[in-house]
């Protein structure tokens, strides 16, 4: 959605009015909680293409996205979210342990954590981008974010973002969680999405990137 034409300035407010949009589109269909796998898979379609030079319309692509990847992403949802609260619930118990190995426990317990967390953040995108079953994404999640290195992490830390800017500064919790609901899901998703398109395909990735440079060049040739 173009409001403004042609110019750095007119790009860079363009895309920031889209990513507004986006956010608001993920807001809108997150509401009813079960959607939120789909919600998150349709974010990533969008951000993933800008990430790749392109310029889709929001508002099609998104709800394209949405409808395509509804019950794969679903079902994705509710195995992570069972395996989450059954994690936490593991977790606080072995806190609660008055036994001499609780710290062995912790520690075991927090690692399956990293895991979890490294696929949980690989795993929509890896729905979006890929074609292929449930069980064969979550797989592939597992690989890719094994695969990534300190990559994983950086991912891992810019998702939890706003949950530690929350425990960090809890007096400003009402305009984190603002900040967050108009801008901070779509921009943290297209920051992810700028690493892993790189990740998934880097030979479109780098062909992308050519392709956008030669443009560039052009365009300054032009004036």
């Amino acid at each position: 959605m173009k409001v403004l034409q042609e110019g750095v300035l007119a790009d860079f407010l363009n895309r920031f009015i889209d990513l507004i949009l986006l956010n608001v589109l993920w807001f809108v269909c997150s509401l009813p909680v079960l959607t939120l796998g789909a919600s998150a898979c349709a974010l990533y379609e969008v951000t993933m293409r800008y990430a790749l030079h392109e310029d889709p319309a929001v508002v099609r692509t998104f709800f394209q996205a949405f409808k395509r990847c509804f019950k794969k992403a679903t079902a994705v949802f509710f195995i992570f979210a069972g395996a989450g609260l059954f994690l936490a619930l593991d977790l606080w118990c072995a806190f609660q342990w008055e036994v001499r190995i609780r710290f062995l426990i912790v520690v075991v317990i927090l690692a399956v954590c990293y895991f979890y967390l490294a696929v949980l953040s690989h795993v929509f995108p890896v729905l979006t981008y890929f074609d292929g079953g449930v069980r064969e994404s979550i797989r592939k999640a597992f690989v890719l974010s094994m695969s990534n290195g300190i990559f994983t992490v950086f991912i891992m830390v810019i998702n939890l973002l706003p949950v530690f800017l929350i425990l960090l500064f809890p007096y400003y919790f009402g305009q984190i969680l603002f900040f967050y609901f108009i801008l901070g899901a779509g921009g943290i998703a297209l920051l992810c999405s700028l690493h892993l398109v790189r990740l998934f395909d880097p030979e479109r990735a780098e062909e992308a990137d050519r392709l956008e440079e030669e443009q560039s060049h052009m365009r300054k040739a032009e004036k």
